[in-house]
């Protein structure tokens, strides 16, 4: 039932002396307590019952002294346990986070952000919680049991039959709850998780909940996720909140079923002493503790073995895409940038593992070195798709990419990046300053660099106007800065890098046709022949290019320059009149175009 708890603990390998040590105190601690017991009888029957304050006083001073070391004991495995649960926390979090950064695309789509984060907190959380009061009290319980039963044979056999009913009573009635607990508390991280993502989204597109006027609509669904996740929750706590009064309660029974037959068989004198009556009664008060112990841990490490399977299920996930073994980094001043794709089909896996239809189908393409080449089409169509497969954010189903004639498979990916830089649809911007973000690629260029990139992507001015200038402050997401001056500083990070090509994917969106305009035409001074590939919806974008591909239902359906595809494309005809208006084809050739 605890097997992915387990698991975790053999992760955890730097502070394991610390665990050793907190168990070897806990048990230290055990035989003081189990000694401070069995000193009660000859208490009772040596000094109290026969008047021997000398033997009571001996006696009473071994009890202080076993109580001081019991309780040193317990101190020290208490903060070893802290200490180990603590450094645990800390390792599940860091391994865990590696391993999300090794992820791929793919694993992104079927893993959300907001299932990632409650596993990174409250599952880790969850953990950390459970291994400490497993720690201070999982091993001290289990064997308290042990010397108590032990002890009771030895001593007070004729009694010997009330801890065997004891024992079978709890473990009854935990074999009835802690199922239900388990199962409750497995619901309730699942909801967990709809209820973060629900939080996650709402926060984010908090302009557009206002801007529609849905508040009450986005509280009503945070209450139904709330209420989803309370209905399991509650299932759980009463379970639990139920079971340590009513562990306690039956070993008070207990010790009132004891008292009733031992104080009987001393009244008649038929073999118990008022000491060994009085010494069982401790046992049972040593079992009760135990009990009442068991009841906190068992729930808690129910817990965190459900949180330990959702982090060990995150961190077994393996990247989709990953390198070849003897994939050969390439040389960045070798790569001439030449780009084939051979009859390249992809489609998106679906989390159940069966591909959807294809996104992209039978690419056949080649762009040449130096080369400023556009994709064109509708959303949908398939542009981005094809350019992720560049970088290997995605692999082909089908087929082969090659760069300089070389498999991008067999390319390690962070040489890769390097060779490929991209500015992609969204420019996220991170919390810190603009030269941190501008660098953020390569973080070793020299700023003469970054100012040239920065004037290629027309940034360059209005950060110059900021009053900090190339520290200036950077919002979270960049929300600091409007949707043009995103998409530019986000341009400028990938220019900075020097890739050997840059794939700029509907990055210019929000800007104007003018600062537009003198994006495009500053770029390719910068890139010093560099390979340059636009996506785009708006055939301003790409209208100065050397080559246009003409995308539709992931297919190529026409290519060639502007010109070209005028005269020759009826949908690129089509999106010509219908952005930069009625007439515009008035006057051209247009015989033979069907």
């Amino acid at each position: 039932m605890v097997k992915s708890f387990m698991r975790i603990f053999g992760i955890v390998k730097m502070h394991r002396f610390r665990f050793f040590l907190s168990q070897f105190m806990m048990f230290v601690a055990a035989l003081a307590t189990v000694g401070y017991a069995t000193l009660i009888a000859p208490l009772v029957n040596e000094g109290m019952v026969a008047g021997n304050a000398e033997a009571a006083l001996r006696i009473g001073l071994w009890m202080l002294v076993l109580g001081l070391v019991m309780g040193i004991c317990m101190a020290i495995a208490a903060s070893q346990a802290v200490y180990f649960s603590q450094g645990a926390g800390y390792v599940v979090r860091r391994h865990l986070y590696d391993k999300i950064q090794s992820y791929s695309f793919e694993n992104f789509d079927h893993l959300s952000t907001g299932n990632l984060m409650v596993r990174l907190n409250a599952d880790a959380v969850n953990v950390q919680n459970a291994m400490q009061y497993a720690i201070m009290l999982g091993s001290y319980a289990p064997f308290m049991l042990l010397a108590t039963i032990i002890l009771a044979i030895l001593n007070t056999p004729d009694l010997v039959w009330v801890l065997v009913i004891v024992v079978a009573v709890v473990l009854l009635l935990m074999w009835w709850l802690i199922p239900a607990v388990d199962r409750a508390y497995k619901e309730r991280q699942e909801r967990l998780d709809d209820l973060n993502q629900t939080l996650q989204e709402n926060l984010t597109g908090i302009s557009v909940v206002k801007a529609f006027v849905r508040e009450d609509y986005e509280i009503e669904k945070f209450n139904q996720r709330a209420e989803a996740i309370r209905v399991p929750a509650l299932a759980a706590a009463w379970r639990v909140a139920f079971l340590s009064p009513l562990l306690t309660g039956v070993g008070q029974l207990a010790i009132i079923l004891t008292i009733g037959v031992g104080g009987t068989q001393v009244l008649s004198g038929s073999g118990l002493t008022v000491g060994q009556v009085s010494a069982f009664t401790s046992y049972m008060s040593l079992i009760i503790a135990p009990l009442a112990l068991m009841a906190i841990v068992v729930p808690l490490v129910l817990r965190g073995d459900v949180s330990a399977a959702r982090i060990l299920q995150a961190y077994d996930a393996e990247p989709v895409v990953d390198d070849k073994d003897g994939a050969v980094a390439q040389d960045l001043e070798n790569i001439r940038g030449h780009i084939a794709f051979e009859n390249v089909t992809f489609a998106f896996r679906r989390p159940d593992g069966e591909l959807d239809p294809p996104a992209l189908k039978n690419i056949n393409l080649a762009i040449e070195p130096g080369q400023k080449v556009g994709f064109l089409g509708a959303t949908g169509a398939g542009k981005s798709a094809l350019i992720n497969l560049i970088p290997r954010f995605y692999d082909v189903t089908d087929g082969r990419i090659t760069i300089d004639g070389i498999d991008v498979r067999d390319i390690p990916q962070d040489n890769l990046r390097q060779i490929v830089g991209i500015a992609l649809q969204e420019a996220v911007l991170f919390q810190g300053d603009m030269r941190f973000n501008l660098k953020y690629g390569n973080p070793e260029v020299e700023d003469d660099v970054m100012f040239a990139a920065a004037k290629a992507a027309d940034s360059y001015g209005f950060i110059e106007n900021l009053p900090q200038k190339w520290e200036a402050p950077v919002a979270r997401r960049g929300y600091n800065f409007s949707g043009g001056q995103r998409q530019r500083l986000s341009i400028n990070r990938a220019l900075t890098a020097e890739p050997r090509i840059v794939v700029l994917d509907d990055s210019t969106s929000a800007l104007d046709a003018s600062t537009e305009g003198r994006v495009q035409a500053a770029i390719p001074g910068f890139m010093h022949g560099a390979t340059t590939i636009y996506v785009a919806q708006r055939i301003s974008a790409v209208i100065d290019l050397d080559h246009i591909y003409l995308l539709e239902n992931g297919e190529i359906i026409a290519q060639g320059n502007h010109e070209e595809l005028l005269q020759s494309s009826p949908l690129y005809q089509e999106i010509y009149e219908s952005q930069l208006g009625g007439g515009v084809t008035e006057g051209l050739d247009l015989e033979g175009v069907s």
